[in-house]
This record gives C-alpha cells, structure tokens and sequence, in this order.
C-alpha cells in the first residue's frame, strides 16, 4: 500500500510510489482517445494538404510525421517533465495514459535513467524535428529526405535500445498479460521500428535516384586518349 491506501499495479511489486493514486478514467477510453486521436491527426493532415502539389504518398508521410511529432513532444514530455504523474488525481488524459502504460514498463514510475534521458531526445529533440520535416514536406524542399532519414534512425536506435535494456533486465519492469506485454511493450513500440524503417528506405531511394540522375546528367570527365 502507499500512503494514499491505494496498491500500485506495477511490477516488481516492491516498488515504492508514495502518493500512487489509480486510473480514474477506463482503460478502454485512454486507448480510443490516443490511438483515435493520432488516427485523426493523419486523417486531417492528408485532407488538409491537398492543396500543395504532393502525392498520396507525400501526404502520407506528412500526416506521420505530424502525428509523431505531437506524441514525441506533447505526451512523451509530460512523462520526462512530470515525475510523479502516477499521483494525479484530475484525470489529466495525458497523465492517465501514462499510469496505464506503465503497467507495461514500470521504469516510467521509477525515473529510470535511461527512459528518462532517452524520452528527453526523443520528445525535445525529434519532437520539434517532426514538425521541421512537415514544412520540408509541404514546400518539397531539397533536404526533406535527410532529415526524414536521420530522424527515423534516432527513433529506431531509441527503440532497439529501448527493447535491448528491459529484455536485458530480464523483463523485470513489464507485467506479463497479453494487454500490456503483447498490446502495449511489444505492439505500441514496434510502430517505431517498423515505420522509421519504412521511411528510412522511402527516403534511401529517392537520394539513390537523385544522385545517379545527376551523376547520368554529367558530361563524362575521362580523359580522350
């Protein structure tokens, strides 16, 4: 028990949380409102930049990296600036979608080093990046595919470590429920593998594509015999 009377529901079970209080909201309606509202956010942004002269595709990837980078910045901030959101008792949505994640990775609650600082890039440094990467995007600027590509690998070497230091715990910190180790730890992370991957090779063959156009366009510099 914490001195609040409730019992956390993390594990290990001997973790410390003074203060703890419980979800207020179901688990049912934070998962709707994260996965709905980031839903939206690509919905809205492949509407809204119809008007610029891009493809699907380009829209797309527009609407990715808007909805990432609100999640990057607004949501995994909160976790890295508020320490003990596990005692809020408004039912701040953000907050609460917090203590339900961390039934997935107690670490969050105990302010382990390495998810502190890695959340801390990838909210404050990525975060902002995303948005840079939405105005590459609209106004198809040279550099838009370096910068897609670069931020990509940032949030794919955050989450293969993220992986590697909880499985080499042993998975201490995740409880074992198909929800929280299947739905949560291995399901939610894996978007940011499997997409940085995905953008990685969209943005490898079009800088292929440019750079052998170029090299095709120059006149030969072998010298006559």
């Amino acid at each position: 028990m914490t001195q609040t009377g409730f019992k956390h529901p993390y594990v290990p079970e001997d973790i410390e949380l003074e203060g703890f209080v419980p979800n207020l909201l179901p688990y049912e309606q934070i998962l709707s409102v994260f996965f709905g509202g980031s839903a939206l956010v690509v919905l809205l942004m492949v509407m809204l930049t119809g008007r610029y002269k891009l493809s699907l595709v380009e829209r797309l990837w527009a609407g990715w990296w808007m909805c990432t980078g609100i999640i990057h910045l607004v949501i995994e901030g909160t976790v890295v600036l508020d320490s003990k959101f596990y005692q809020d008792t408004t039912g701040n949505i953000l907050k609460e979608i917090w203590k339900e994640y961390t039934k997935a990775d107690s670490r969050y609650a105990t302010r382990d080093a390495f998810i502190v600082q890695m959340e801390g890039v990838t909210a404050f440094v990525w975060g902002p990046l995303c948005f840079v990467i939405v105005l590459g995007i609209l106004y198809r600027t040279s550099w838009r595919f370096t910068a897609m590509a670069l931020v990509s690998l940032g949030q794919l070497y955050g989450d293969v470590l993220y992986y590697l230091t909880c499985i080499h715990e042993g998975l201490a910190h995740t409880r074992t429920e198909p929800l929280y180790f299947w739905a949560y730890f291995i399901g939610a992370n894996a978007i940011w593998i499997v997409v940085p991957l995905t953008c990685i090779a969209y943005c490898a063959s079009n800088i292929n594509a440019a750079v052998a156009a170029a090299a095709g366009g120059k006149p030969s510099k072998r010298k006559s015999s």
